[in-house]
């Protein structure tokens, strides 16, 4: 990943997701990261993968799709395999959201973490399904701030959980010396 920034994390990755990120690192693979849109916001999903590429494995709808595949079976795949699903709301999403919110309704059947990128105009209350959810704001014209917010997000996770994983493996030890000492 790129450099890890300091600060509080946002509050919308769960545990589970960085279990598998730590995962992922350790046997130096990927995580898979779907990108639920409107085709109006193509260019905007292109500088999203572009950020995103180095570091993870991206996958959406016009970059991914093979001619002669069915569409939602290979969708609803993609976001079986996803292990974080972005959806980019704008505008243009909210008045013809009936794609992404099947992506959407998918992702939450298959209890995945979903994190909303709103564009500048979108009000809280035309997010429908993703009501409740923390999103991130992002702008169309420079997602770069948002990305590495989110980014920081996942690194800050990552290195809490590393962090419990070593102060649960020292209590092992220091309960089993202890153990092997009442012997």
């Amino acid at each position: 990943m790129r450099d890890y920034y300091k600060g509080s994390a946002p509050p919308f990755f769960s545990t589970t997701l960085y279990k598998k990120i730590t995962l992922y690192y350790e046997k130096g693979g990927y995580m898979k990261i779907f990108i639920s849109y409107s085709t109006d916001d193509l260019s905007l999903v292109h500088r999203i993968a572009e950020y995103l590429r180095p570091h993870v494995e991206v996958l959406f709808w016009d970059k991914s799709k093979v001619p002669g595949q069915e569409a939602w079976p290979t969708i609803f795949n993609w976001i079986d395999q996803s292990d974080l699903v972005l959806a980019v709301i704008s505008d243009k999403t909210v008045s013809r959201a009936m794609s992404v919110g099947q992506e959407i309704g998918r992702a939450k059947a298959k209890t995945k973490t979903i994190i909303p990128l709103v564009a500048p105009g979108v009000s809280s209350s035309d997010l429908g399904c993703l009501n409740g959810i923390t999103y991130q704001k992002i702008d169309p014209n420079n997602p770069g701030p948002a990305l590495k917010n989110i980014e920081k997000g996942l690194l800050e996770r990552k290195l809490q959980f590393e962090n419990t994983q070593t102060l649960l493996l020292l209590g092992g030890i220091l309960a089993l010396l202890w153990l092997v000492s009442k012997k």
